[in-house]
């Protein structure tokens, strides 16, 4: 007697794979065109360290702007890589490396607008986002050396470079720049939880 099929759970929605599927035309035109997923890490990283320019001189929604053009960089390196079949390790270590440079550029030209306008408590609450913001990463990298899967949390990077761009283009920097913090610090809060879970339950 056969058993009845059952059929394989779904996957939760991720807005990660349906910003892939969205740009997948995009990464498949450029890897026809043989770019390099390198080149377009290291542009993203340049718009970034533009962006971080801008905002420290004060033109925070064009900063804004060229912040969104960069994540969708961002975004192509790693989908250029996987159309091509161009995924190594270097590639994989100089996108994490270069993502924390970016990140650190753009809040270091946050605090300098702050600073520059003696306005010391955003200047804290954006040292605060940049605090967080990298430790989200930091968590689930070494999470990943010690052999554990961290993909959970509330906010990541995207989301991060989504909201403070949009905030930013629209006038709210400081808002923006508030939701990242608190964003940052539940998503590292949940890493710490979820990660000594796991370890208990292999002690």
């Amino acid at each position: 007697m056969s058993l009845p099929h059952q059929e394989e759970p779904r996957r939760p929605f991720s807005y990660k794979d349906a910003f892939r599927r969205l740009i997948r035309p995009l990464a498949r035109v450029l890897s026809a065109m043989r770019v390099r997923p390198d080149s377009l890490t290291t542009t993203g990283w340049a718009l970034a360290v533009a962006a971080a320019v801008l905002f420290a001189l004060g033109y925070t929604k064009t900063a804004g702007a060229v912040m969104l053009f960069a994540g969708l960089f961002d975004a192509l390196d790693g989908a250029v890589a996987r159309e091509s079949g161009r995924m190594s390790t270097f590639g994989a270590f100089l996108d994490s490396t270069l993502d924390r440079l970016s990140e650190s550029a753009i809040f270091v030209g946050v605090i300098f607008f702050y600073a520059s306008y003696s306005q010391p408590y955003e200047a804290l609450l954006a040292g605060v986002a940049m605090m967080f913001s990298l430790m989200t990463s930091y968590t689930r990298a070494r999470a990943e050396g010690l052999g554990f899967e961290c993909e959970v949390g509330l906010l990541e990077r995207a989301g991060r470079v989504v909201i403070l761009s949009l905030f930013s283009i629209a006038g709210f920097l400081t808002v923006g720049i508030g939701l990242v913090a608190a964003g940052a610090l539940v998503t590292t809060t949940q890493r710490i939880l979820y990660i000594r879970r796991l370890t208990k339950i292999k002690e």
